[in-house]
């Protein structure tokens, strides 16, 4: 059990980089069932936002988890090696802080957005609908949740309406203070369509028409809020005519482009005059190049980022609580990693100890048996098993000291899944028996020289020295 987080956020990558690991809410099933069958993985979750791409996995090991998780990227990027200053690994209880933060806006763009934490819900219902999500990232997940609700009540970061949307609000309301009389176009039907729709009503905007791909998600929203709309096909007489343009479609291409854009410009007799677009998709629903047409003013979201924020300092002042309220979350959480996994490995290693001592006591006593030409007795049973429990515990008392001390400390997870590895008990639980030789003692599995030796009716020198001992005795 070892979690890892991989991913591209705003902050390590360029948009055109997120945009190609960027998943479409109907891309997420077919990928989270492709991730869950790679080696080692055992659940999955995929967070993609317009500013980040993160997958969580819980692995059998650290290892098994990165390996497969750089594969499926490469693979979806169509690269042989990753840009490390652009895609990020965390691991172990790192990850489930990197998500603490992230849920709790800390690592957003605006300070303090609030969409985050319902993308972050509707991610974790993706991977429970999907099948993908078992009891460690279910569990991870839903306190990361409950950290984020709790955090927008508790704390000063959520005292503001503050997101993408609203930043996006700001960006055409600097360059037209009159919105309310502006002819605006939006593009998408989906919750950030919603808010920015809500935003431009409330600031008093009636000329506005919605678009999409699906015309009836249009036209059910356009209804709901007293708004016009159009087919999609028909979206460029629109844009030709429109003041402020916002975008925000889940389209795997560009929606806009720059040739169709300047020519429906002419056609409107609009040419050169002013035009604000904001893209707040990723991948990106307007072609770059649409920054270049004369009048108009392009905001993606890297430009964005550089809109003054002015409940800033308010939410800035909230930073500590939030870190105080997300380092008591991982505490919480690695307590419960600790429990989860630290008492049944020390419980498997002495089951696997147990088994080990009773095969060859069996084998000591058939060896023993033969060699003097009689049973061995009860007593002399009891105390051949006495003996070797207290060898095996002997040598397990060690490790199994040094498990229980640092699960106390930061390191714990590693030491658990360090013992899970070298004890072979994930690969090979108690009573199960090895792949070559068909003994559950064995812990080495494939390879196990001394066994094909046994196998193929050569004794090992320790029962050779049983039988020479009883061939003495019986001299």
């Amino acid at each position: 059990m070892s979690l890892v987080v991989a991913g591209a956020s705003y902050k390590s990558a360029p948009i055109d980089a997120r945009e190609k690991l960027a998943f479409s809410s109907g891309e997420i099933p077919e990928a989270l069932a492709e991730i869950t069958k790679l080696k080692g993985i055992n659940e999955a979750v995929i967070l993609s936002t317009c500013n980040r791409t993160e997958i969580y996995v819980d692995a059998k090991t650290d290892r098994m988890g990165l390996e497969s998780l750089e594969s499926f990227v490469k693979a979806r990027l169509g690269v042989d090696e990753l840009d490390r200053g652009a895609f990020y690994v965390e691991r172990s209880m790192d990850a489930a802080r990197h998500l603490f933060r992230v849920v709790c806006s800390l690592e957003s763009m605006v300070l303090g957005e609030a969409q985050i934490l319902g993308q972050t819900k509707r991610a974790f219902e993706a991977a429970v609908a999907a099948g993908a999500c078992g009891d460690v990232l279910s569990r991870l997940f839903k306190s990361a949740i409950s950290l984020g609700k709790r955090v927008r009540t508790e704390t000063a970061i959520g005292s503001d309406s503050v997101s993408l949307s609203t930043t996006a609000f700001k960006a055409a309301f600097q360059q037209f203070p009159d919105l309310e009389s502006r002819r605006i176009v939006v593009l998408g039907a989906g919750e950030m369509a919603r808010l920015a729709l809500g935003y431009l009503l409330d600031a008093g905007a009636r000329d506005i028409v919605v678009a999409t791909r699906t015309t009836d998600h249009a036209r059910d929203l356009a209804e709901e809020m007293g708004i016009g709309y159009c087919a999609f096909s028909d979206r460029y007489d629109h844009l030709g005519k429109a003041d402020a343009v916002f975008s925000m479609t889940s389209a795997p291409r560009c929606v806009v482009e720059a040739d169709r854009l300047a020519a429906a410009r002419r056609e409107a007799d609009r040419e050169g005059e002013p035009l604000v677009i904001v893209d707040e998709s990723v991948p990106r629903d307007v072609d770059p190049a649409c920054g270049e047409l004369s009048g108009v003013l392009l905001y993606d979201l890297e430009r964005l980022s550089s809109i003054v924020d002015e409940g800033l300092s308010r939410r800035m002042a909230a930073v500590g609580e939030v870190e105080r309220m997300v380092q008591e979350a991982g505490e919480e959480f690695f307590s419960w990693m600790q429990e989860r996994s630290v008492t049944p490995t020390i419980k498997e290693m002495h089951e696997k100890g147990d088994i080990t001592v009773q095969k060859e006591l069996k084998r000591l006593c058939k060896a023993l048996a033969s060699a003097r030409g009689e049973a061995v007795s009860a007593d002399e049973i009891a105390m051949f098993e006495a003996f070797g429990s207290a060898i095996a515990n002997k040598i397990l008392h060690g490790p199994i000291i040094r498990l229980r001390k640092e699960a106390k400390t930061g390191e714990s997870f590693y030491y658990t899944s360090s013992a899970r590895y070298l004890f072979g008990l994930d690969a090979m639980p108690p009573g199960t028996a090895c792949g070559h030789c068909k003994d559950p003692s064995c812990f080495r599995g494939e390879g196990c020289s001394m066994h094909e030796r046994r196998r193929n009716g050569e004794p090992d020198e320790r029962y050779r020295m049983v039988e020479n001992i009883g061939k003495r005795t019986g001299e």
